[in-house]
């Protein structure tokens, strides 16, 4: 988050709670979470008005993206840790772990007694895993009688409490509250368009006929044919099932095929037959990279989209590096989102954020769990958010009159500050002082990125052309293991049949997939997950998160 995003927000919330969500705070500064409710034992839950507060000792994993530099440390010792271990309430030993490595880890670490106190993964199917392996300690009662900042943050944001409860009605997970945003786009460059005479495609046909304008009539105008219409690879693929209603998607085995039809969910293969057939057409008529389907994380349709050589892009979030680059490649290029083309199922939009993020877990054999929401506290208190946001004030930022934070020497806070992202993943990303069209002295290319950002905004967060699904699938209940294993298994098949069928022509049909993968699902057991779905939606849809939910806390975001 940019340099002003706390500030703002720690003045909006140093009150109540704040940004509390924490265990890696906000940002900012959200003062006093060590000073945690007085007398609170080290041991369990008691409190005592007299009673001295004993400093704990803990361990808390934190993720290790291999950014920091050498002159600073290590991860786990650093400028950052050795504030923390200052300024804290315990002597805080860091576990890093790879962040893309980050499960194989911390199942290491479990397997080996060995894992952290305190434990913070962005993985939502991970953490249903350690709760249904017994791995996570309940914290209702913990919270009650240790806590003041983050008891204050489940006050202010409800919905924290909800999606931290587990089915036994605990709760097991903390997190943070989060700005709703758009998380995928759907790019397209309008220069191109102007240069065919062409408007923004509406509908699948005209979203082909773009594409193939774009891949045989020289758009770039070098007079070489080494233009490409629209990616398939990755966030691309993503967004063009979800055009036709569907959370399938050609990536991953942790699938949300799920709708709901007529207040029942159903597993609706109708959508995921068209999404299928579209992107067989697209693959066919040549105006997308044949290697596709080993572009598994998008990087070779980056590639093409940032030299200017890819006229349609699907983009995980306003990628400013990605946008920037591209304009230094093609300076006169000109990129507008665009909304989904309307199918026979209706219009959607490709995902928003979260507005509720659960990062944080606390492990069922912590020897001093109450030393560990202590933790929590000061990580969600506005000392602790703002310094490991925006740094010391007078040597890494100066406080704004609009009470946000702008940084006085940006080639020193990459050195110094940068790399201490992953402290703050409890910290909430709400208020004006976050995200780019709010960011203090932007560059031009910011402001450009910021107006297409707003732009996004219009288009993707109407609830008229919603997001997929019952919810998000972070919203999703966990899948026992038994189902979970059903799940990924059977997806594994039917993802291999469903790229299989996009590139093989007529040796192996749309409909022919569509047998084996309902075939796949069936003898695996998978009714079993669609009826576990639809059974908790019956006992749950009146205290569940769900889409309209999320709508709602966006609109009230405005």
């Amino acid at each position: 988050m940019g340099t002003q995003a706390w500030l703002r927000m720690a003045a909006a919330a140093a009150a109540a709670v704040a940004l509390a969500v924490t265990a890696a705070g906000c940002g900012e500064d959200k003062d006093n979470a060590a000073d945690a409710t007085p007398g609170a034992s080290a041991g369990a839950g008691s409190t005592s008005s007299t009673a001295p507060i004993k400093r704990g000792s803990i361990t808390v994993s934190l993720y290790d993206r291999g950014t920091v530099p050498a002159e600073e440390g290590t991860m786990d010792n650093n400028r950052w840790t050795k504030w923390v271990n200052e300024n804290g309430p315990n002597d805080v030993k860091y576990v890093t772990v790879p962040r893309f490595e980050s499960l194989q880890k911390l199942n290491v670490l479990f397997a080996s007694g060995s894992a952290p106190d305190l434990i913070f993964e962005y993985d939502t199917a991970y953490q249903g895993q350690l709760y249904n392996q017994k791995q996570l300690m309940p914290l209702d009662d913990l919270i009650a009688n240790n806590s003041k900042e983050y008891k204050a943050m489940l006050d202010k944001y409800p919905t924290l409490k909800k999606a931290g409860t587990m089915d036994d009605g605990k709760l097991y997970l903390v997190g943070r509250a989060m700005d709703i945003n758009p998380q995928h786009y759907l790019f397209i460059r309008n220069d191109w368009l102007k240069k065919l005479n062409l408007k923004v495609p509406a509908t699948p046909e005209e979203l082909m006929a773009v594409a193939q304008a774009f891949t045989t009539q020289d758009p770039d105008g070098n007079g070489k044919a080494d233009t490409q219409g629209i990616g398939l690879s990755f966030v691309a693929g993503i967004v063009l099932n979800h055009m036709y209603g569907t959370g399938f998607t050609l990536f991953g085995t942790d699938q949300v095929p799920w709708i709901l039809e007529n207040d029942k969910v159903v597993h609706n293969w109708d959508r995921i037959k068209a999404a299928i057939q579209f992107q067989k057409d697209l693959y066919d008529a040549g105006v997308t990279d044949k290697d596709f389907v080993t572009d598994k994380n998008g990087e070779k349709q980056k590639q093409a989209w940032i030299t200017g050589k890819l006229g349609i892009y699907g983009g995980n979030g306003a990628d400013s590096k990605a946008y920037e680059t591209l304009l230094k490649n093609v300076p006169d290029a000109e990129v507008i989102p665009m909304a989904l083309p309307k199918t026979e199922f209706g219009q959607f939009s490709p995902l928003l954020s979260s507005p509720i993020q659960m990062t944080g877990m606390v492990n069922a054999a912590a020897k001093d769990p109450a030393a560990v929401i202590r933790q929590i506290d000061f990580m969600a208190s506005e000392k602790f958010t703002k310094s490991i946001e925006f740094g010391l004030e007078g040597v890494h930022y100066k406080p704004t009159p609009q009470g946000c934070a702008e940084a006085i020497d940006g080639e020193k806070n990459k050195k110094e500050r940068d790399y201490n992202r992953d402290m703050n993943m409890l910290q909430p990303i709400v208020g004006q002082c976050f995200g780019l069209e709010n960011k203090v002295n932007p560059t031009p290319t910011e402001r450009s990125l910021a107006a297409i950002v707003k732009m996004a905004k219009g288009i993707y967060m109407n609830p008229a052309a919603p997001m997929v699904g019952v919810t998000q699938k972070a919203y999703l209940p966990n899948l026992p293991q038994d189902l979970a294993t059903i799940n990924t298994n059977a997806n594994k098949t039917i993802l291999d049949a469903a790229n299989k069928a996009i590139v093989s022509g007529k040796n192996y049909t749309v409909d022919q997939f569509m047998n084996d993968a309902k075939s796949a699902w069936d003898k695996a057991g998978g009714t079993k997950v669609d009826d576990f779905y639809a059974q908790w939606y019956v006992k749950n849809k009146e205290s569940a998160i769900l889409m309209a939910d999320i709508y709602k806390m966006a609109a009230a975001q405005k």
